[in-house]
């Protein structure tokens, strides 16, 4: 019997094996996309965070695995087409350090039906896992205000019996429904601030009173605003409006009520007053 050469051995070894699991791993590996809008979606690290996470990762490795969505490109809206993709969603700044120092790294994927429900498993997945300074809690909460009245088309839980979404979220998250309604207006306002700029305030590397910010939800914005010398003349367009530009009556009887309540020594019903007539007056301005 006529002996087989080897190479023939190994093609009937390897004839009917499919690709192993670590060769599936890396091919997906070298397709990972990052979408903007949903790594906008994680606060920023301060430098010095993100100087020890860089020096941790040489010294130990990576020891959690990066989050990819398993989906399509239309699914993932970045084009029309069924393609597979694979996007980040967790492990933003663990993959780049990987990828700056050639760095091998794990994955786990995940399944999601829409880019909605990938944004609300981020949201949550940040509040319930990092250590987050109280602007950049409420910044979370009030993006996950935003996208919840956006997937339904308003303020309630239509399935849910007309359940309203800031008290429903309120009572996730331990806070009162006007804070998640507070953070929805945060949310809005940040988002109206270039990439750069926001995660400065996110870090607290610049300083803009949560106020400032609240105001700035309510200006009409063609485009992100860059810089605290823009946002200051916007607001002041706001605060100092042109002569021809009239007050509605409901807004002058709230000015008047708010400065007869003013007049007297305030008690609690007071202020919870007055409080009331400035949330009423904000909705209108």
């Amino acid at each position: 019997m006529a002996k087989k050469d080897f190479m023939n051995i190994m093609k009937e070894k390897t004839s009917d094996l499919r690709p192993s699991l670590l060769s599936s791993e890396e091919n997906i590996k070298s397709q990972i996309v990052v979408i903007d809008q949903l790594r906008d979606l994680i606060p920023p690290l301060t430098v010095d965070e993100l100087n020890q996470l860089e020096l941790n990762i040489l010294k130990h490795g990576v020891k959690d695995p990066l989050s990819i969505w398993e989906t399509t490109a239309a699914i993932a809206q970045i084009d029309d087409s069924n393609t597979p993709v694979f996007v980040l969603i967790d492990g933003h700044n663990r993959y780049d350090i990987c990828k700056k120092n050639r760095l091998d790294y794990r994955i786990n994927l995940l399944k999601f039906a829409s880019l909605d429900e990938v944004k609300d498993y981020m949201i949550d997945f940040q509040l319930g896992r990092r250590n987050l300074t109280p602007e950049q809690a409420s910044y979370l909460r009030g993006l996950r205000y935003l996208q919840q009245k956006s997937m339904r088309g308003g303020d309630k839980f239509a399935n849910e019996g007309q359940q309203d979404v800031s008290i429903a979220l309120a009572t996730e998250y331990g806070v009162s429904s006007r804070t998640i309604k507070r953070d929805g207006e945060f949310a809005s306002g940040l988002n109206k601030l270039s990439t750069d700029l926001k995660q400065e305030v996110l870090t607290g590397k610049q300083k803009l009173p949560k106020s400032t910010i609240n105001a700035i939800s309510k200006l009409e914005t063609t485009s992100p605003l860059e810089s605290i010398e823009e946002i200051n003349s916007q607001l002041s367009k706001i605060n100092h409006p042109s002569p021809e530009k009239q007050l509605s009556p409901q807004v002058v009887q709230l000015q008047s009520e708010i400065r007869e309540i003013a007049k007297g020594s305030l008690n609690k019903s007071d202020c919870e007053s007055i409080l009331d007539r400035v949330n009423q007056l904000l909705d209108i301005l």
